[in-house]
C-alpha cells in the first residue's frame, strides 16, 4: 500500500515499525511518501520512501491543496507516482470561474496530472478518470466526509455537503487524526 505523510499506520504494541517513520502517542506514522508493507505473522510494517525523481508532463502527482483563490488551486507536490520528490514544488489547478463549485478544496490530498508549465508553475488537471481528491475534510468543521454521490461528500459531523471532484479510492478521516509532520 502507499502511505502520505503523517498517515497512521498502526500502533507500536502491535508491530515492529521498519523504515522511514516516526512513533507519536503509540502510533506509528508514515513521514514521507512511502511503500508500506505489513507482515501480520511477523508483526512488522516495513516502510520505504518511494525514490526521489523530478516531475514532468504527463506524470501523475500526489498534491496538498494549499488555497484555492479562483480561478486557480494552488497546491504543493509532495510525490509524483512511485518518486519521492528532494523537494515541495508548487503547482496550480484551473478552476473555472463558470462553475458553481470547486473541484478540490483547501487541505484535500488530491491525486493530478502533470499537463504543462505557466509562468514557472506546473499546471495540474484532476479531470481524467481516476484521478481527483484523495482525502479531505469538511471545510467548515474539520470533520470527516463520506461519499454521497459521484461527485459529492457529506460531512458527518455538520451535514454540509461538498461537491468535489473524487478519486475512486477516496477516503476521509477527521482533522484530528492527522499527524502534522512539520
Amino acid at each position: 500500500m502507499i502511505a502520505i505523510p503523517g498517515e497512521k499506520l498502526g500502533v507500536i504494541e502491535a508491530f515492529e515499525p521498519r523504515g522511514d517513520f516516526i512513533i507519536k502517542d503509540g502510533n506509528i506514522y508514515a513521514t514521507k511518501l512511502s511503500d508500506v508493507k505489513v507482515d501480520k505473522k511477523q508483526k512488522i510494517i516495513e516502510i520505504k520512501p518511494l525514490k526521489k525523481g523530478f516531475v514532468s508532463v504527463g506524470d501523475i502527482v500526489i498534491s496538498r491543496v494549499d488555497y484555492v483563490q479562483r480561478p486557480f488551486a494552488f497546491v504543493t507536490i509532495v510525490s509524483a507516482l512511485n518518486k519521492d520528490l528532494a523537494a515541495d514544488i508548487k503547482g496550480m489547478i484551473y478552476v473555472n470561474p463558470d462553475f458553481e463549485y470547486s473541484p478540490v478544496v483547501e487541505g484535500s490530498i488530491i491525486r493530478a496530472k502533470v499537463i504543462g508549465t505557466s509562468a514557472g508553475m506546473l499546471m495540474l488537471s484532476v479531470s481524467e478518470p481516476g484521478l481527483g481528491v484523495l482525502e479531505s475534510y469538511c471545510n467548515y468543521c474539520g470533520g470527516p466526509l463520506v461519499v454521497r454521490g459521484r461527485n459529492s461528500a457529506k460531512c458527518t459531523w455538520c451535514g454540509m455537503v461538498l461537491r468535489l471532484k473524487l478519486a475512486p479510492d477516496f477516503k476521509s478521516k477527521a482533522l484530528p487524526h492527522r499527524v502534522m509532520l512539520d
